[in-house]
């Protein structure tokens, strides 16, 4: 690292940690404070080691506009000051300048997909299933599970409602579906034991629905005979009895998936990944998992795209500290709109998720491109 180099960080790094602290904290209170009027009697250490798991979240969303902020005032300081005039004197090229910032791009870049890939969907779960079942304990994840329709690997569960003091759910039913084969199994109630649900007073059946429809019957012996088909087994539990099934998601999957309250997703980019990459993946699955991984893969490599726009407006755009601020925030508006927009279309199918997510990279790039004559090219 050359004399330039560290001249450039100097200047650099403490609006990048400013800017990064700032968006930071706005993407936190972003997230709290719709949730906050149900709070009031949450143990206050709990609530700030819950708003931390926001955190990882809220720095993937800050990065790109802390190095927006960071290069914007920087070069416009520079070239107000005809600093960058006098360094393009003396054979420096804007472009060599910018070295430093391109090289963090590519880590804070890589920071990013480490982060979707390992942290953030940790952390999204950990805050969803904390803040129902620590801080607002008396509306538990599970009350809200009553009535839903859970898919959990090949079964389809549904239950009535939960019994908090017993820790229970109440009026359950669990089916699975093998080409026209249903089996079903309905219980008075049933508790979660890891990846287990232990059903207690419990009628098992199974029925071969190709038997339909049934034709008409002459005699009793016909009848039954045809019932025999179309019910091919059951079991009925004695008072009390039991049956275990092992599940492919524990309590807490379940919860952190489906409870709600409008948490982001837990779900990891390679996730998505295998999931579009799956013929076997449902359409509707298909199409949510095109646009997960592009947009997450998209929102990682912002860092570069963001830096590459603000580099040539920094240099020709900013006569001001109050025009570089005020351009800052024109971006960075700017970008996430565009960002959510694509990313609005890409989940409802409007536009192919791999055009819609990268809407936002590509005009920033393109802008770049087009304003960096001198620069780039």
């Amino acid at each position: 690292m050359i004399r330039l180099d560290r001249y450039f960080l100097r200047e650099a790094l403490p609006i990048f940690g400013f800017g990064l602290v700032l968006y930071v904290a706005l993407g936190i209170l972003t997230n709290v404070l719709p949730r906050a009027q149900y709070l009031g009697t949450a143990p206050f250490w709990k609530t700030l080691e819950w708003m931390a798991l926001f955190v990882p979240a809220a720095v993937s969303l800050a990065l790109p506009t802390a190095i927006l902020l960071a290069v914007l005032l920087t070069y416009g300081r520079l070239s107000r000051e005809n600093e960058l005039l006098v360094m393009q004197a003396g054979g420096i090229s804007l472009l060599r300048t910018a070295r430093m910032f391109l090289i963090g791009g590519v880590l804070l870049s890589a920071l990013s997909l480490g982060l979707a890939q390992w942290v953030i969907p940790w952390a999204n779960r950990a805050s969803v299933l904390m803040y129902w079942n620590a801080l607002v304990p008396e509306r538990n994840a599970l009350f809200r599970l009553a009535g839903q329709d859970l898919v959990v690997g090949p079964y389809r569960l549904r239950f009535d409602s939960y019994d908090a003091t017993k820790q229970e759910v109440v009026g359950v039913r669990l089916e699975t579906w093998q080409d026209r084969t249903l089996t079903v199994i309905l219980a008075q109630t049933a508790r979660f034991a890891n990846s287990r649900l232990i059903f207690k007073d419990y009628q098992t059946f199974t029925l071969d629905f190709s038997q339909l429809p049934l034709p008409d019957f002459n005699s009793l012996a016909e009848a039954q005979a045809g019932l025999q088909n179309l019910i091919k087994a059951q079991n009925i539990g004695s008072a009390g009895a039991e049956l275990s099934i092992r599940l492919s998601q524990t309590q807490q999957d379940l919860e952190a998936k489906y409870a709600g309250g409008g948490f982001e997703s837990a779900v990891p980019l390679s996730v998505w990944w295998n999931k579009l990459r799956n013929p076997a993946t449902p359409p509707k699955e298909q199409l949510e998992a095109r646009a997960q991984w592009h947009t997450g893969v998209a929102l990682s490599l912002a860092n570069l795209m963001v830096l590459f726009l603000a580099l040539p407006i920094a240099v020709r755009r900013t006569a001001s500290l109050g025009s570089a601020l005020a351009m800052a925030l024109t971006l960075t508006i700017a970008y996430y709109v565009v960002f959510t927009t694509g990313k609005t279309l890409a989940l409802t199918g409007a536009v192919a998720p791999e055009i819609a997510s990268w809407l936002a990279n590509v005009l920033a790039l393109g802008l770049g491109w087009w304003l960096g004559k001198g620069i780039y090219r």
